[in-house]
């Protein structure tokens, strides 16, 4: 190609026009940018001349190095397997031995807390008026009076208005109450209690009981009438209840007297009877305990029927004022 043909080429004429353009574009640029582009230069370059210069002076920290070096591991097959003693693997039994019994397994995982039955008696203004123990802790109760409030419980209910006292567990003669988190005990019965029942002032009844094979009718039982003047404001101050069972099944409630002891000896109760039937209703299903207590709780007369030395027998007795 020729020079003539090379200044005819319509891409150099183009390529010259452009740079025409791009020249005159400069020459009428003010020569104060020209100035300030080439200050910021010279800045750059001297910030990364002393950035060199800082750390050619600046000693470079001495990184030991580890005294062995893992070697990587070897990838060809061959060579891995020669140095694998597969019998050894299979002689420390990794996946136990087919058909082996598992023994018991070891565990120092600390067991849950179990409340005790040794603990101190609770300085709280209460009164355990009746329980009803079981196995199952959802089905467990307790009758417990605060002051003049009484109220029928299950585990975990705040008892009355003391904050932060709860019910934990309940037995067949007492509670235990969680007091902020200390466990104390509430009674069903006093010392008192325990002690030899005084002899009673009243006329032994004769002698009423028949078999437990025979109904006994209301007609045929005992009543007793408390003159005005003894007459308490419940039948629980009376008789206090805890449950009775025999080989795990229950059959009634097993009475002592509550603070009213001398009106217990004289509706011709004795301690430890067993109370089968209250009011008519059969007091030998844990069901009926909600039952029983809303009929005792402000009541003024009882039919109940006892057991006493495996006869039994009816006692009616009447709190009014008509003694």
């Amino acid at each position: 190609m020729t020079s003539r043909q090379l200044a005819d080429s319509p891409f150099l004429q183009n390529a010259s026009e452009k740079f025409k353009t791009l020249a005159e574009t400069v020459a009428r640029m003010p020569l104060a940018l020209w100035r300030n582009l080439v200050l910021v230069l010279i800045f750059i370059w001297m910030c990364h001349s002393g950035a060199s210069l800082f750390w050619a002076l600046m000693p470079t920290p001495d990184i030991p190095q580890p005294a062995v070096i893992a070697t990587p591991a070897s990838v060809d097959g061959a060579a891995g397997s020669a140095n694998v003693d597969v019998a050894a693997i299979q002689a420390q039994n990794l996946f136990g031995i087919a058909g082996a019994t598992q023994g018991p397994i070891s565990q120092d995982v600390a067991a849950a807390p179990v409340i005790g039955e040794d603990i101190e008696t609770t300085k709280l203004n209460l009164t355990l008026s009746a329980v009803l123990a079981s196995e199952d802790t959802n089905a467990a109760r307790a009758v417990i009076a605060d002051g003049n409030d009484q109220s029928l419980y299950s585990v975990g209910e705040q008892v009355g208005k003391n904050a932060g006292v709860k019910l934990a567990k309940v037995l067949t003669d007492r509670v235990i109450l969680d007091n902020k988190g200390n466990h104390e005990a509430l009674w069903l019965y006093s010392e008192e209690d325990y002690k030899s029942t005084p002899k009673a002032t009243y006329t032994e009844r004769a002698p009423a009981s028949v078999p437990m094979s025979r109904q006994t009718g209301p007609e045929e039982g005992k009543q007793v009438v408390v003159k005005q003047d003894q007459i308490p404001t419940s039948i629980n101050d009376v008789i206090r209840f805890s449950v009775y069972r025999e080989d795990g099944k229950m059959l009634g409630y097993r009475v002592r007297p509550g603070r009213e002891r001398e009106l217990f000896d004289q509706v011709g109760l004795k301690m430890n009877d067993i109370v089968t039937s209250v009011n008519g209703i059969r007091v030998d299903d844990p069901k009926q305990i909600r039952m029983v207590y809303q009929s005792l709780k402000t009541a003024t007369s009882a039919q109940l029927e006892v057991m006493r030395d495996g006869e039994t027998s009816i006692i009616n007795i009447s709190l009014d004022s008509g003694g």
